[in-house]
């Protein structure tokens, strides 16, 4: 049985946030949603920048930069090197949406649920077509993260193109088509690609063919493409913001 889910915000690591905004805002015209903050007990930090959506306003980017050389995001950054980490999934309660999600074979990881303001659990890479997916539960918007820190957030340039998503590849694109529709999308395609689709969201998933699954890339509405960079990122990949 689906869970109710909406994407947040796709996330990559990157080495240092402020050396990566020289692409991300700078270049694309993103808008700071708020401050750097770091989350010191599990050693990194991050920072979230805001882009035109292809259905709604709000698409969101968030950098996360390693503060130990223990913690996730240096390892991450070890193996994998700068690149797309995680997507999340906002739900209206965490616990029952675990509850779903085992139910149906998932396993959930990393489950915290005694925060006031903020819950999470993770679902493994391999069952979802190479992505980390983070299940999360917040009592906060945006705004009011942003106003107990004392800034407003910032809007995106007035040319920034639209963030559109991450493009996954995967050996089958299909064989992953249900474990999208049990996180709550809406699955369009079949072994030849995918689309997955949130209708009132800004970001989507996209999966084509690869002989090994994982991200590609970030999906921009532009005609100009940035190669992925061990200082600033993942790829970003141009595309009609129509198709």
């Amino acid at each position: 049985m689906p869970i109710t889910s909406e994407p947040d915000h796709v996330a990559a690591a990157v080495p240092s946030i402020d050396a990566a905004a020289a692409r991300w805002r700078d270049d694309l015209g993103g808008g700071w949603v708020g401050p750097r903050f770091p989350v010191e007990q599990a050693g990194f930090a991050t920072r979230q920048l805001r882009y035109p959506g292809r259905r709604t306003p709000g698409a969101k980017l968030e950098l996360l930069e390693p503060t130990t050389p223990d913690g996730f995001a240096a390892h991450f950054l070890e193996r994998f090197g700068a690149r797309i980490h995680h997507v999340t999934l906002k739900v209206p309660a965490l616990l029952p949406a675990v509850e779903r999600l085992r139910d149906d074979g998932f396993d959930v990881v990393d489950v915290f649920a005694e925060g006031d303001v903020w819950h999470e659990g993770f679902l493994r890479p391999s069952q979802v077509g190479g992505l980390i997916v983070q299940i999360a539960w917040t009592g906060r918007t945006d705004d009011e993260w942003a106003e107990l820190a004392g800034i407003a957030p910032e809007p995106p340039s007035p040319d920034a193109p639209a963030l559109l998503g991450p493009r996954l590849a995967h050996p089958d694109p299909a064989a992953i088509a249900g474990a999208w529709r049990t996180l709550g999308a809406e699955v369009e395609g079949d072994a030849d690609g995918l689309r997955v689709v949130w209708p009132d969201a800004a970001l989507d998933i996209e999966v084509v063919p690869g002989s090994q699954a994982g991200p590609v890339g970030l999906r921009f509405a532009t005609d100009v493409a940035h190669p992925g960079d061990a200082r600033v990122g993942p790829a970003t990949l141009p595309v009609d913001a129509a198709g």
